[in-house]
């Protein structure tokens, strides 16, 4: 009697408890969709943010090193400024002002500054850092060193350490003994904007 009643609740449907499937109804899936999308959400606006920073140090990075390197070039070279070491070069400072600096050096100890590397500029042109490492007969072009360099000031000490007025630079160009620079480079960093290095030194002319 048991065996017809069990047969006859399975034909109607009634299957035992431990045959029952369940699944997930359609606002279970949504909310289940929903969360999935915050989810998916944060952790892409967490990887925007890590990237950014990523990109940010990075240009930070090579806009401190190029400025470094800027820096050094110029130090290295005005250094050597009135080098004269057989006494007949003439060798001194050219041209002085607070955008541009021209010297010259006998930097192979021949007596004279017809060589490369002997007559120096550098200036500000735009925002390019250039260098033109001959006179204007021998080298009319200069070189472009370092590119997005907002700032490029050079400054003049006497032997006291009393700046030179700008009015009087033409007129002292041999009381010079050391040369301030200052130089700042602005590179683009992605939507943080711009990242910015300023770099300030001086420079005793050794030899003047």
């Amino acid at each position: 009697m048991n065996g017809r009643n069990t047969l006859f609740r399975l034909r109607l449907g009634d299957r035992p408890r431990g045959l029952s499937h369940a699944g997930f109804s359609m606002i279970e899936l949504l909310i289940v969709i929903g969360i999935l999308a915050i989810l998916f959400t944060f952790m892409y606006k967490g990887f925007e943010r890590l990237n950014r920073y990523y990109t940010a140090e990075n240009v930070k990075a090579n806009t401190q090193q190029s400025a470094r390197i800027g820096i050094e070039m110029m130090v290295q070279d005005i250094r050597l400024a009135g080098l004269n070491p057989l006494g007949t070069a003439g060798a001194g400072i050219v041209a002085a002002s607070p955008t541009s600096f021209q010297f010259t050096a006998d930097a192979n100890f021949d007596g004279d500054l017809d060589d490369p590397f002997e007559n120096i500029t550098y200036d500000l042109n735009g925002t390019d850092l250039r260098q033109r490492n001959s006179n204007l007969l021998l080298s009319p072009n200069f070189e472009v060193l370092l590119s997005n360099v907002t700032t490029l000031v050079f400054t003049y000490l006497d032997d006291t350490g009393t700046a030179i007025p700008t009015a009087d630079l033409a007129t002292r160009r041999a009381d010079i003994r050391t040369v301030g620079i200052t130089l700042t480079v602005n590179r683009p960093a992605g939507r943080d904007g711009t990242v910015s290095r300023t770099y300030t030194t001086q420079v005793r002319c050794r030899n003047l």
